[in-house]
């Protein structure tokens, strides 16, 4: 088994980096993340600090198509690729979590689709037509009739991995990308009970058909908060829980539903409705309701590595290459880091066999 980490809420960037190292000296973890959220630290900056420090394999998990003009998007991530050399880097992209509302994130699909084609051409050395590009064109406000150009494109171009939450994204995986990111805050442990997994890999088979000669990396990424304080790990997980029960679940129609209270979920579309903000709704998400959904794996690391080992048993037949260990990790991040390195990542080594299809 291979093993990835995330760090988010991110300090400052040096700060990250000295964290990253601290992750590095004791596991050789194949890649390294940070997502990429503007009320945080430029995620890109952080990579280039953590790179200058280790010598780890990062990558954004994930951006979005929104946050920055399609050349600066380009330029920056072939300014890091330059700057790992042989290592070379991953860009995680995917349609835009619901986490920031600072810019309204219209027409996702199209939105990520030409992103990715439109980084394909520059990270090839090609002039880019921006005309081809309309829902970025009227977006960002380019001009159609330009084109775009890096001067000095990747020597080794980045991997694209797309995060994958509904058929459309997973679509978009299979034909353009090179990876795949799925993470339990999109299918949580009391949804992949119901066959979500199942589900969601058989649409992305159905759109890799005819792209079966390509590489391709399948990457579980699993948020965990784990403290020898059981307690203060689940506290630790409740803003990022809350937000994605809320705002990724209990607010969406789907086909799978996660097993809430009807008076918990009656609560929280008539707060909805008036207009309360999902932070104000987080009171009416009981410890209870986030520990049976799963949707963020917290406690001891005795408690994390049984919801772990479900999790991964359930995940055997669909091969993924990469576990990702991610955020929040925990209250105090070095001790969750030591936790994860010395206790968590060996258990789970000593019972790949029963995750990992020979």
């Amino acid at each position: 088994m291979r093993f990835g980490i995330q760090f988010h809420p991110l300090p400052t960037a040096p700060e990250t980096a000295v964290h990253a190292k601290r992750a590095l000296s004791q596991y050789p973890f194949e890649k390294v993340w940070v997502p990429d959220h503007l009320t945080h630290e430029h995620a890109l900056i952080t990579l280039a600090a953590i790179i200058a420090e280790t010598q780890a394999h990062v990558g954004t998990s994930v951006t979005n198509p929104f946050y920055r003009t399609p050349v600066d998007l380009a330029s920056s991530y072939s300014a890091l690729s330059h700057m790992a050399g042989e290592k070379g880097i991953t860009v995680g992209i995917g349609g835009g979590s619901s986490s920031s509302d600072m810019i309204r994130k219209q027409g996702r699909v199209s939105m990520l689709r030409e992103m990715i084609l439109f980084l394909r051409e520059m990270f090839g050395g090609r002039k880019a037509n921006l005309g081809d590009f309309p829902t970025l064109v009227e977006f960002f406000r380019l001009d159609p009739a330009a084109q775009g150009l890096l001067r000095l494109p990747p020597v080794k171009p980045p991997e694209i991995f797309v995060a994958a939450g509904g058929p459309h994204t997973l679509k978009i995986a299979g034909e353009l990308g090179d990876g795949l990111i799925l993470s339990n805050l999109s299918f949580p442990t009391a949804l992949v009970r119901q066959g979500a997994l199942g589900d969601a890999m058989a649409k992305l088979y159905a759109a890799r058909a005819s792209h079966e000669g390509r590489g391709f990396t399948k990457v579980f990424h699993l948020h965990v908060s784990v403290s020898r304080d059981g307690n203060a790990a689940r506290q630790c997980c409740r803003p990022m829980a809350t937000n994605g029960l809320i705002g990724g679940h209990l607010l969406r129609q789907r086909l799978l539903q996660l097993p809430v209270p009807a008076d918990t979920l009656a609560a929280i579309q008539n707060a909805h409705r008036r207009g309360k903000s999902i932070e104000e709704m987080d009171g009416l998400i009981s410890d209870q309701v986030i520990d049976e959904s799963g949707i963020v794996i917290a406690g001891t690391p005795a408690e994390c590595i049984k919801q772990l080992d479900e999790m991964l048993r359930a995940a055997k037949s669909y091969r993924f290459d990469i576990v990702d260990i991610a955020s929040p990790l925990g209250p105090n991040w070095d001790e969750a880091i030591d936790l994860i390195c010395q206790e968590i990542i060996p258990e789970l080594e000593r019972r790949s066999d029963a995750y990992v299809e020979r």
